[in-house]
């Protein structure tokens, strides 16, 4: 019988070497993502043009999180957020936002360059990265909803109309906690059937983390009425489908946003005595 233990290390060689090779790789990709960025200025073929960047980040992402590099995951992820803001406008591709998208890939060279010389400590791109999405929110609560449901997600976002929101769409829980592990949000609302990860794992998950989302205010959409909870762990609201869902709804979403704007309050009080 053969030692399995001794194709290990070549395993791990391999691993190592594709890491390498996508890094090495980076340079042509970034610089091909950045050329159809600054050609949307001025084609005729928006759409096309649009869509062929946006696969290019996409493929730039799935490698990032197939070889460990989440602070380039991150920086993916951010940048996905701003191509939403022209995706079917390119009257909104404007050159402020231009440049924040440049400078999301001249942060990803950054890291690139780090990630090649063995540094694990990303502090000062991150800082970075928070300042561009401070930009990117403005005053704006950033929301998650996670639901296979249409109808639930259409009337989540009419009811999120009414408060000052930046509002992204999922249906997978798996990926949901992808990316609440790399990116701040103030706000969840998640149905409890959902995708490889169901509402609650996801909302205890984030809970458990040490990634920066812990204190998010979370509803969580139960098509029966579950027990109330009373750890740590859980959402602060569950909403049965049921004949006052709709109503159930917008009251946890208006608590939720009030108790936000209570913290931000707060926090604006700290930095002045600071």
């Amino acid at each position: 019988m053969a030692d399995s233990s001794k194709t290990i290390p070549d395993v791990q060689t391999l691993l190592r070497q594709l890491r390498e090779n996508y890094l090495a790789e980076m340079d042509e990709k970034l610089g091909a993502i950045e050329s159809d960025l600054l050609a949307l200025e001025r084609t005729e073929r928006f759409t096309d043009a649009f869509e062929r960047a946006y696969r290019k980040l996409h493929a730039l992402k799935s490698g990032a999180s197939a070889y460990g590099l989440s602070i380039i995951s991150k920086i993916c992820y951010q940048l996905e957020e701003h191509f939403t803001l022209f995706a079917h406008d390119p009257a909104k591709l404007t050159r402020e936002v231009l440049e924040r998208c440049v400078a999301h890939i001249d942060l990803m060279r950054k890291a690139q360059e780090k990630a090649q010389q063995g540094s694990e400590h990303f502090n000062d791109i991150e800082d970075q990265l928070s300042t561009l999405r401070g930009l990117f929110l403005g005053n704006r609560f950033s929301a998650l909803i996670v639901e296979t449901s249409k109808v639930n997600i259409k009337l989540c976002t009419e009811i999120m109309k009414a408060y000052p929101a930046h509002v992204t769409v999922m249906d997978n829980g798996y990926q949901a906690l992808e990316r609440l592990l790399l990116q701040k949000y103030h706000l969840l609302i998640t149905g409890l059937e959902v995708k490889l990860l169901n509402g609650l794992a996801l909302v205890a998950a984030v809970r458990t983390s040490s990634r920066g989302n812990q204190d998010m205010q979370a509803i969580l959409l139960s098509s029966s009425k579950l027990p109330p909870f009373k750890r740590n762990v859980d959402p602060n609201f569950i909403v049965p489908r049921d004949s006052q869902f709709a109503g159930n709804l917008a009251r946890a979403i208006e608590t939720c946003i009030a108790t936000l704007r209570k913290t931000d309050s707060h926090n604006a009080k700290r930095a002045d005595v600071v």
